[in-house]
């Protein structure tokens, strides 16, 4: 009794510390495929970024599949401790917590109908055109500053080239990853779009939650774990695999 006595204080701090490599995060659930549900599963380019960075150095990941706009929202709460995939800009910089390395790059085109356009256009030529984008994302300040775009707001990247098709906005802005994948699974609706420029190629990023605990501990691990991928070619691999 005694030798269980005095091992209780070990069994504790074991305990805590345990408890201290694993971590909640929010995933996007609709994003494919950069982060989706597949199978009732979390799944996508950074999902496995994510959990391979922290598995790394040892952190297991809880990952919580939901609509971007609530996983921010939650993370802005410090519900989650982070949430994912975000494109930085100067008001979210102000309400999260960011590590350094981007998690990926990716590009955000702009979307036409394939019988209504031809030649390529930039930023300047929206103006006064209806613009379909999915709630919550962000496009770049120089989009989402600008009060001349008159933005269709939905659901998601797959209602934005659903309305596009069917002729009730002008253009769509969605990441080309995301408009590949949607063709390739929707062929019909596929055949009805193509790309005429592209907006902006961001780096995206896991936002940290302002207030989440030991979150300035979570960041420096997820640093160290991106940079042991980079290093050992693993963050190559994943990235093979997905494309």
């Amino acid at each position: 009794m005694f030798r269980l006595l005095a091992l209780l204080p070990i069994l504790l701090l074991a305990l805590a510390a345990h408890a201290a490599e694993r971590v909640r995060i929010g995933a996007e659930n609709d994003w494919y495929p950069y982060s989706g549900v597949v199978g009732g599963q979390p799944a996508g380019l950074a999902v496995d970024l994510v959990r391979a960075a922290y598995a790394a150095v040892g952190v297991e990941v809880e990952l919580v599949s939901l609509p971007y706009a609530r996983c921010m929202k939650l993370t802005r709460e410090s519900l989650l401790a982070g949430c994912f995939d975000t494109l930085r800009n100067p008001l979210l910089e102000k309400q999260y917590r960011w590590h350094k390395q981007a998690l990926f790059k990716g590009r955000i085109d702009i979307y036409a109908r394939i019988d209504r356009h031809k030649g390529r256009i930039t930023l300047a030529d929206l103006r006064g055109k209806r613009i379909a984008v999915t709630n919550g994302y962000d496009y770049g300040e120089a989009f989402d500053a600008n009060k001349q775009m008159q933005r269709d707001i939905g659901d998601s990247d797959l209602f934005a080239l659903r309305k596009l098709v069917a002729g009730r906005v002008d253009y769509a802005l969605v990441y080309d990853r995301i408009a590949t994948h949607i063709a390739r699974n929707e062929p019909q609706l596929g055949a009805g779009y193509k790309s005429v420029g592209t907006l902006i190629e961001p780096e995206i990023y896991l936002s940290f939650a302002p207030a989440y605990p030991e979150v300035e501990k979570l960041i420096g691990l997820f640093d160290q774990g991106l940079e042991k991928l980079h290093a050992s070619g693993e963050y190559a691999r994943i990235e093979a695999r997905r494309r």
